[in-house]
């Protein structure tokens, strides 16, 4: 039997197969139009399949035997009808067309809902049905080769679908807009139930959801998911890698198990994103099917949540700089408002006089913007105000005393506070009770109802040591 020769898998199954039993009948007997189709094919590198008989019972190559998956070999000899009951609706009027018109056909990236592994996978195949004529001309057979284009589909598809949201995300702003529309893009694009995104709390032990899309009639997540909950899966997502749930019913962990259960989730994706090297956000996909979870969709999902990420992370860069340029306009406003009142306000009897008093003015006013500054220009502490312009003063506890609670001056009042506090300190050291050594100085506040009450009280004052004043008025 030449027509079965050769060391492959498939020649070898079909030789030593019982077929007398079968419907075939022994394979001597088999008629020619089969032994010439069955030759080809075992002799084909290429993934070839023949269907013959009434049943179009199957014979197929090595190349061939992974496309049924787990139904090979059992599926050797079998009727396609049993053999592809998952895409039976499909291919079945195909090949009744071939049959009754006696010409072949060929499809290009035909989706074919395979169920092959228990769930459905979404494949796509290209492939040709050709008529088998036997002696008397009559149609006996189908002779098929093809092979699966589902990668292809899904990396063209995956682009198109990456340039429609990055066109999307362009056009909007706030962070919200671009989060809850990716999420509905992705969604829809994987045929999901619900995406979201959680972001972990201060605690570190919430992840409530930010926000989340979720089909017609399906409920949302909800706020809440105990983040030790999820296991090994939460392991899974601090190591950094997106973590792929095609079967929820199979989660080990029990309380992940009823989380997803809870919420009708039977497959699930989440894919982690990180800030300054700690977990902070994670984007969840749920299916309400088993889904086996392909390198295209994990790819395409993760590319879009970090593009959103990245778009948000712009936007807030963008606020950041405006509200920045706006604070220095302000400041330098500011800085030049306080700076022309120092001009105006000092008085000297003469030159050098008034330079020395302005410079002395202009040196406090520097140490106040070094206050601000190292408090990042939020606002800044009464008692750093005081200590930076008491600091000669303050290595004696004795001559010095400070007391009061945790006040924070908001940015807007620091410079006017710290520039009175600076009259004041002048003062002393010139006209009161630190001029001379004996002379003390107690400083007290308190806060209540929105009013600062600060008491500056001086005692001991060194008459001596003072200086009688020659100007009336500021300083």
């Amino acid at each position: 039997m030449s027509f079965l020769s050769g060391d492959g898998e498939m020649a070898r199954r079909i030789r030593e197969h019982d077929w007398a039993a079968h419907p075939f009948g022994a394979s001597e007997a088999w008629p020619q139009a089969l032994r010439a189709a069955l030759g080809i094919c075992l002799n084909s590198a290429f993934p070839t399949a023949i269907y013959w008989g009434q049943d179009l019972r199957l014979l197929y190559n090595d190349a061939w035997s992974t496309i049924p998956g787990p139904r090979h070999p059992a599926c050797l000899g079998e009727p396609a009808a049993e053999v592809w009951s998952d895409i039976w609706h499909v291919i079945e009027p195909q090949f009744t067309q071939v049959i009754e018109t006696g010409q072949g056909l060929f499809v290009d990236d035909q989706m074919l809902p395979m169920r092959r592994y228990g769930f459905e996978e979404e494949t796509y195949w290209s492939y040709s049905f050709t008529p088998v004529r036997g002696e008397d001309g009559r149609i006996v057979g189908i002779f098929n080769s093809g092979q699966e284009t589902t990668d292809k589909v899904l990396r063209q598809r995956k682009t198109a679908f990456l340039l429609e949201a990055g066109d999307r995300v362009r056009d909007l702003t706030g962070a919200n807009d671009i989060m809850a529309t990716v999420c509905r893009m992705l969604g829809e694009h994987l045929g999901a139930m619900r995406v979201g995104v959680r972001e972990r709390d201060a605690s570190a032990e919430q992840f409530p959801v930010s926000l989340e899309w979720v089909a017609d009639g399906v409920k949302p997540a909800g706020p809440d998911l105990r983040w030790p909950w999820l296991g090994q899966l939460r392991d899974g997502l601090e190591a950094g890698g997106a973590v792929r749930v095609d079967r929820t019913a199979e989660v080990p962990d029990e309380r992940a198990r009823g989380m997803f259960d809870s919420l009708g989730v039977a497959s699930a994706l989440a894919l982690p994103s990180f800030r300054m090297a700690s977990l902070n956000a994670v984007m969840f996909v749920h299916r309400d099917r088993p889904h086996a979870w392909t390198d295209e969709e994990v790819a395409t999902a993760s590319e879009i949540f970090g593009l959103a990420v990245q778009t948000v992370e712009q936007e807030r860069v963008l606020a950041r700089e405006k509200a920045m340029m706006h604070e220095i306009d302000h400041r330098a406003r500011n800085l030049l408002g306080i700076s022309q009142a120092l001009v105006r306000l000092t008085r000297g009897g003469d030159v050098e006089s008034y330079k020395a008093s302005l410079l002395e003015r202009l040196s406090a006013l520097g140490k106040t913007l070094s206050v601000l500054s190292d408090a990042k220009w939020v606002g800044a502490s009464l008692r750093d105000v005081l200590e930076s312009e008491l600091a000669p003063f303050l290595s004696d506890e004795r001559r010095v005393r400070l007391h009061g609670p945790r006040v924070v001056l908001p940015p807007v009042m620091v410079q006017p506070v710290a520039m009175a506090l600076h009259e004041l300190t002048t003062n002393a050291v010139k006209y009161g009770a630190l001029a001379g050594e004996e002379g003390t100085l107690d400083i007290g506040w308190e806060l209540g109802e929105g009013v600062l009450r600060l008491v500056w009280r001086e005692e001991g004052a060194d008459a001596a040591g003072a200086v009688e004043p020659k100007t009336a008025g500021f300083g």
